[in-house]
């Protein structure tokens, strides 16, 4: 199946839909931000176009939905905005320039005992093609597990860790080198490889390339079999929305249901996005 077309998907569960007309430059009433949130809920993936906005116009926007969560690489933060993470390959606002950052399979923050609900992410500048971001749907790639895989993986958790994924960074040049202190902050943590949804009760697959390093108590075989099983499965392309990024498009996606990785571009455009994001809470 095709990626999802973002413009039909409007009322039934499906990966993503888009609002235009929308003015975010201005403060908006509790009742629209509880339609968004709604949509965002039922899609996971929300785009809101043509939006022109400043920083500050950014953050209130975000904390509608919200308390703002940094990020731990603070080189990349807005030096003037720490709650915004800087995504340029011309490094705008003073941070250190990145080409492309995230472009791995990730959920945002997942190596955190409390990682993101979600992230809102505004693309100011974009190169007139590629650059695109992949976004999975994993609530639909759980939902399509046979049942005796869904049982073997009831209770199930796995350990997610930044450390190794940062020094494969850095080692291509992506992210400026830490100190070993910065570094053993990075503690490893345990997440269910099945997650609930706390707030529309679905179950999703909780892995991650980025940083899912291994399933807890399992052996190292077993555990890589069952991983690239998992990631496998969530690549078919009816889980898949890839978005085309236009000028000032905003995107928002529940980082407790997908997945996202960024694609490559022609290094000679630029591509300057800012990325606000919005804490959660425990896995369960």
């Amino acid at each position: 199946m095709a990626p999802l077309d973002l413009a039909t998907a409007t009322n039934q569960r499906s990966l993503g839909t888009r609002i235009d007309g929308m003015d975010l430059t201005g403060p908006l009433g509790d009742d629209v931000v509880a339609e968004i949130r709604a949509l965002w809920m039922r899609h996971a993936v929300v785009v809101i176009s043509d939006q022109d906005i400043t920083p500050d116009q950014h953050l209130a926007f975000a904390r509608r939905f919200g308390a703002l969560q940094g990020h731990t690489v603070t080189e990349i933060l807005h030096p003037d905005y720490p709650e915004l993470l800087v995504l340029s390959n011309r490094g705008r606002g003073g941070a250190k320039p990145i080409n492309n950052g995230g472009a791995y399979w990730h959920s945002d923050i997942t190596y955190e005992a409390e990682p993101p609900m979600g992230s809102i992410l505004h693309g100011f500048i974009v190169p007139p093609t590629d650059g695109d971001t992949l976004y999975v749907d994993m609530t639909a790639a759980y939902d399509a597990l046979d049942d005796e895989l869904k049982a073997k993986l009831d209770g199930v958790q796995a350990v997610h860790t930044y450390r190794h994924r940062y020094e494969m960074m850095v080692e291509a040049g992506v992210r400026p080198p830490q100190s070993e202190e910065k570094m053993a902050e990075w503690q490893d943590v345990l997440h269910p490889v099945v997650r609930t949804h706390p707030e529309t009760g679905q179950k999703a697959l909780f892995i991650n390339e980025g940083f899912t390093a291994r399933i807890a108590g399992w052996s190292d075989d077993d555990s890589r079999r069952m991983l690239d099983r998992l990631s496998q499965h969530c690549m078919d392309d009816r889980f898949i929305y890839r978005h085309q990024w236009r000028t000032n498009d905003l995107i928002m996606w529940d980082n407790r249901c997908t997945m996202h990785c960024a694609t490559s571009y022609d290094l000679s455009h630029e591509r300057s996005m800012h990325r606000a994001t919005i804490r959660g809470n425990l896995p369960v």
